[in-house]
């Protein structure tokens, strides 16, 4: 009678489309998620993306092995228990080449971050419409972020790529010149154009090891409406997809993180669909 159970339903009946999730394997290269969105001050939900990233990137053909290892098992209404268990995780990984990470707010990636340096000196270049180097007087925000790496990484170069110029408040532009932070507008992009941006990047960051985060509301929200905190003029799905992979083909980061994914607020699940091929494309072995 056990003959026709199986333990995913598989509509599709073609036994050479294999996906990432059909089989089970250690690897180099790691899935894990971050359920927290305790740091978000406009809309939340991102806690929930984990699953669903993760449900998109197992139905991704099987090019490479990925192991699954699970969630880091957060403590909701406990930030400084949560924050303190990423950087734990992270810290005990030892002998991945690479790490994907699905988050989750953007204050996720300054402890996963955190985790990592005490393996290997990082830098970090990240995607993002905001600077995310608040000054708060009080609460918590994911947008102390980039501040925080800083503060994390002493002098180890710190990129930004997507920036919009009306998603942030002036003195962040300041801020961001005195800690010693490159970052590139959409305006600069379209001047320039990815192939510059990327050598630029890769240029600056040639003598490190990288950890890429990307800030799902780098991208338009036209095409990615599930996110906290969205902004006009952003990258096109394309657009993006070909930014990653060409950052990810140069700098062969060490970790890879989509963030600020808010399922509630998604149409059809596109949002969580590009995030996890941002993911798959990251992959540079």
């Amino acid at each position: 009678m056990h003959v026709y159970l199986v333990r995913k339903a598989k509509y599709l009946k073609d036994p050479l489309d294999v996906r990432i999730c059909d089989i089970s394997a250690p690897s180099s290269v790691i899935f894990i998620g971050v359920p927290w969105d305790g740091a978000v001050a406009g809309r939340p939900g991102a806690r929930f993306a984990p699953g669903k990233i993760r449900a998109a990137f197992c139905n991704l053909p099987r090019n490479i092995d990925v192991e699954d290892v699970g969630d880091v098992d957060i403590v909701v209404g406990n930030p400084e228990e949560t924050w303190r268990r990423i950087e734990m995780v992270f810290s005990s990984i030892t002998d991945k080449e690479q790490i994907l990470i699905a988050g989750g707010d953007h204050s996720i990636t300054a402890y996963a971050y955190k985790g990592l340096t005490r393996r290997k000196k990082l830098s970090y270049v990240v995607l993002d419409a905001h600077l995310d180097v608040r000054q708060l007087s009080e609460g918590l925000s994911s947008g102390v972020t980039t501040r925080l790496i800083r503060e994390f990484s002493g002098d180890t170069p710190i990129s930004i790529v997507g920036v919009r110029r009306w998603a942030n408040p002036r003195y962040m532009f300041e801020q961001a010149e005195r800690l010693g932070i490159e970052y590139y507008t959409m305006e600069d992009v379209d001047k320039m154009g990815v192939d510059e941006v990327v050598e630029k990047i890769k240029t600056a960051h040639k003598h490190y090891d990288v950890y890429l985060s990307i800030d799902m509301d780098v991208v338009d929200p036209a095409y990615a409406p599930g996110v906290n905190a969205p902004s006009p003029g952003g990258f096109s799905s394309r657009e993006v997809i070909m930014l990653v992979t060409q950052l990810s083909k140069s700098l062969r980061p060490l970790a890879v993180d989509v963030v600020e994914v808010t399922p509630a607020y998604d149409v059809g699940d596109v949002t969580s669909s590009l995030a996890a091929v941002l993911l798959y494309v990251s992959i540079w072995r």
